[in-house]
C-alpha cells in the first residue's frame, strides 16, 4: 500500500504549490516514484509539476453513466474496460505518474460507479510506495474514490485569523468523512518576514490547533507561477522547499 500524503486547504492557501514539493521531495531526496493525484476540480497540479494533463477519472465516471463504453466492439467486460480506461489517464512523468480526478459528481447515482473507481484507484496506487494527493478543501474526491486512508494529512492555510478558522473547519471536516488518517500536520504557508501574528498563534491555540511547520513567503515560486515554471526546476536551495523537505523528512520517517 503506497505511504498517502493528502494535502487540502481552501482556494488560494498554495497547497497545489506544496504538493508539487513534496512530489519533488520524494522523487529527488528519497528516489521513491509517487502517484501525483489532482484530486481538486480546479486541476492544476499538472502546471506546477510542469507536465500536460491527460483525461480524467470524471470522464471516465460519466462515460458509465451515460453508455457510453462500448463494450462490444472492444470485446472486454465492463470491469476490465474500466481499468483499462484508468490505466489510458495516467499520464507516465518519469519520475511520477500523474493522474487527474475532473470535475466533481453532477445529478444522478454514482453509487455503483464510485465503488468501481476506488476498487481501481486502490490498485493503481499499491504499485507506488508513495502517493501524494492534491485536495479541495471539502475532499469530496478523498472520500468517495479512494480507499480512504490516508497517512499524513496536511492542513495549508495562510497565517491570518481567517486562516485559522478554515484549518478548524477543515480539522472538523475530517473527523465526519469516512477516511481513516493516521496523523493530522498544520502548515501556514505564505508567512511574512516579520513572522506569525501574535493573534493568529492565539487563536491557533484556542482552537487546539498545533503547527507542524511554516513555509515563509517567496519571490521565486511567485515567480515560476507568473512564468509559468515547473516547480521541479525550483533552485534546491529554495527556502520554501527547504521547509518542505524538512516537514516531510519527520513525518515519513517517523511513520
Amino acid at each position: 500500500m503506497a505511504f498517502t500524503i493528502a494535502i487540502s486547504g481552501k482556494g488560494g492557501t498554495g497547497k497545489t504549490t506544496l504538493a508539487a514539493l513534496i512530489v519533488r521531495y520524494i522523487t529527488e531526496e528519497l528516489g521513491k516514484a509517487v502517484l501525483a493525484i489532482d484530486a481538486d476540480p480546479n486541476a492544476t497540479l499538472h502546471c506546477a509539476l510542469g507536465v500536460e494533463a491527460g483525461g480524467t477519472i470524471s470522464d471516465i465516471r460519466e462515460d458509465i453513466l451515460e453508455n457510453k463504453l462500448k463494450l462490444a466492439q472492444t470485446g472486454l467486460s465492463k470491469e476490465r474496460l474500466i481499468e483499462y480506461e484508468i490505466q489510458e489517464c495516467v499520464r507516465e512523468c518519469g519520475r511520477f505518474d500523474m493522474l487527474t480526478m475532473g470535475r466533481p459528481e453532477g445529478p444522478g447515482c454514482y453509487c455503483y460507479v464510485n465503488n468501481l473507481l476506488r476498487k481501481y484507484l486502490g490498485t493503481l496506487s499499491r504499485g507506488f510506495p508513495f502517493a501524494v494527493i492534491d485536495n479541495e478543501a471539502g475532499m469530496e474526491h478523498l472520500s468517495r474514490r479512494t480507499d480512504n486512508e490516508v497517512d499524513v494529512l496536511l492542513v495549508v492555510t495562510e497565517p491570518t485569523i481567517v486562516g485559522a478558522n478554515s484549518a478548524l473547519n477543515i480539522h472538523r471536516l475530517t473527523e465526519s468523512l469516512p477516511i481513516t488518517v493516521r496523523t493530522k500536520a498544520l502548515l501556514l504557508n505564505r508567512v511574512p518576514a516579520a513572522g506569525v501574528h501574535e493573534e493568529v498563534n492565539k487563536r491557533l491555540q484556542s482552537n487546539g490547533l498545533k503547527v507542524a511547520g511554516t513555509v515563509a513567503d517567496d519571490e521565486e515560486i511567485m515567480e515560476f507561477a507568473v512564468t509559468g515554471k515547473s516547480l521541479l526546476e525550483l533552485s534546491p536551495t529554495n527556502k520554501a522547499y527547504e521547509s518542505v523537505k524538512m516537514l516531510m523528512a519527520k513525518y515519513i520517517e517517523t511513520n
